[in-house]
């Protein structure tokens, strides 16, 4: 495992976009730069049996992007605020299977699994991705406030279109709307596999 990265402020917001293909046009017309193309991310997030992660607003996710495995630990920002604000611990990951194995033995469990293809482009020092996921397409801008806020208004966005929800807060939301148990957030396809080399 990599050195642990110092911990950050994680500051970002997502907008609700009609299509992947719309968002990439007016993101490039702003003259953002692609900095990694399309790729599918299977996330796993990980608690105890007593739920003391998610009570506490916590989350110790698992990433598996391409070849890479990257841990992360947030924590939500204490105070009101008008963007997603999380304290954010993250490391690369050199073995994802057994670092897996080590987080059940210490008594942790996946109680969530989500993926998405994301793109990723840079424009005015903000990383701005377009999430393509099973319940629609989202252009998340993470960095400096101030940034954050002059951009989404570029792309015709106010504060009060400003999505603060997790993906998992947004997928039982959208499962609540139509009736049906929320599970994994999952392409179709993808159900059965598990674990972090489930990618």
């Amino acid at each position: 495992m990599r050195p642990m990265e110092p911990s950050r402020n994680e500051v970002e917001i997502k907008l609700r976009v009609v299509s992947a293909h719309d968002a990439v046009g007016r993101i490039e017309k702003l003259g953002a730069v692609l900095e990694r193309p399309r790729e599918l991310e299977d996330n796993l997030v990980y608690d105890l049996p007593s739920r003391a992660l998610r009570d506490a607003r916590q989350l110790l996710r698992l990433r598996r992007k391409g070849p890479a495995t990257t841990l992360t630990f947030k924590s939500k920002a204490p105070g009101e605020h008008r963007h997603k604000v999380y304290v954010e611990h993250e490391t690369r990951v050199e073995d994802g299977d057994e670092l897996h194995r080590i987080l059940t033995a210490l008594g942790y469990s996946p109680w969530s699994r989500n993926q998405k293809y994301r793109s990723i482009y840079c424009l005015e020092g903000l990383e701005i991705t377009v999430d393509e996921t099973p319940i629609g397409c989202y252009v998340e801008l993470e960095g400096e406030p101030d940034a954050i806020d002059r951009v989404a208004d570029r792309l015709g966005y106010a504060p009060a279109d400003y999505v603060r929800a997790t993906y998992h807060e947004l997928h039982e939301a959208d499962a609540a709307e139509r009736g049906v148990a929320a599970g994994d957030m999952v392409f179709a396809g993808n159900e059965t596999l598990e674990g972090p080399s489930s990618s």
